[in-house]
């Protein structure tokens, strides 16, 4: 008896043992604002657009499991101390805020050298109605306060997540929010106004588009994690939600399907499903 116990013991040592060795998979992330090196590089000092979205996303995705990313400080910092990459990876950055087109040989270094496989690429300008010239917010922000113009301005930003082994991209979206005061201005005759903007958009990238980003790059790596129940009717006698296993496939039709096998996704679709 005392022998058969030790047995017991020894085989559930053995058994937990081997489950702490098994490792759940992992994902890691570089988010890439467009802007990272552009510190204190516009007249109010104020961080630029497409850092504080990338902060929040990097924010964002450390809540989520498995899925790991690299602060935005340490990115430059690391970047900095090397610059050759640091000069492909600011063309290519500036390459891509003007013409949107991704170099995938330059995110391949990047990817080898923060040792990930996914890149999310973080852009954002401002444009008006009456002119299609891309600026950065800050910039508007300053000329409207100088010549006192004060119609809004429509920010824009772009977030593309690219798998960097097969040089191909997972995802992509933009958001579009009309930037002004509670009076319809967008102007700072005073760093308190100036600073008004500020807060707006950063509640506005902490509140929805971070949120909205990680949410998809969670889809994209753990599509298993999309949960479906059965609602239950009045006339059901049942006591609980049934699972539905797989409940979402038949959403999928077939050109979707043959973009996922030839490695082209309709970039402009925040989910893999049509409802």
């Amino acid at each position: 008896m005392k022998n058969l116990a030790i047995k017991i013991i020894f085989t559930l040592l053995i058994f937990f043992s081997s489950l702490g060795c098994v490792r759940a998979v992992e994902f890691d992330v570089l988010v890439l604002p467009t802007d990272i090196f552009n510190v204190c590089d516009n007249y109010f000092c104020f961080p630029e657009p497409s850092e504080i979205a990338a902060n929040y996303v990097i924010e964002e995705l450390k809540t989520l499991k498995a899925i790991n990313t690299i602060d935005t400080a340490n990115v430059r910092h690391k970047l900095e101390t090397k610059p050759e990459l640091k000069q492909i990876t600011q063309d290519m950055l500036k390459n891509f805020e003007q013409t949107e087109k991704i170099d995938f040989q330059v995110l391949t270094e990047l990817s080898r050298e923060f040792n990930v496989k996914s890149i999310i690429i973080i852009s954002s300008y401002a444009i008006t109605d009456r002119s299609a010239t891309r600026r950065d917010l800050w910039e508007v922000l300053e000329i409207s306060s100088a010549f006192k113009i004060t119609y809004p301005f429509n920010l824009t930003t772009t977030a593309v997540l690219t798998d960097t082994v097969n040089s191909v991209v997972m995802w992509s979206n933009k958001y579009n929010k009309t930037v002004s005061d509670s009076n319809g201005y967008f102007l700072a005759l005073n760093h308190a106004q100036a600073a008004s903007h500020l807060e707006k958009i950063k509640q506005y990238y902490r509140n929805n588009v971070s949120k909205n980003i990680s949410q998809n790059v969670n889809l994209r790596f753990f599509p298993k994690d999309v949960r479906t129940f059965r609602v239950k009717n009045q006339e059901s006698k049942q006591d609980e939600p049934t699972f539905v296993p797989n409940a979402l496939d038949h959403l999928i039709k077939p050109q979707m399907i043959k973009e996922l096998e030839d490695g082209h996704s309709n970039t402009h679709d925040d989910f893999i499903f049509e409802f």
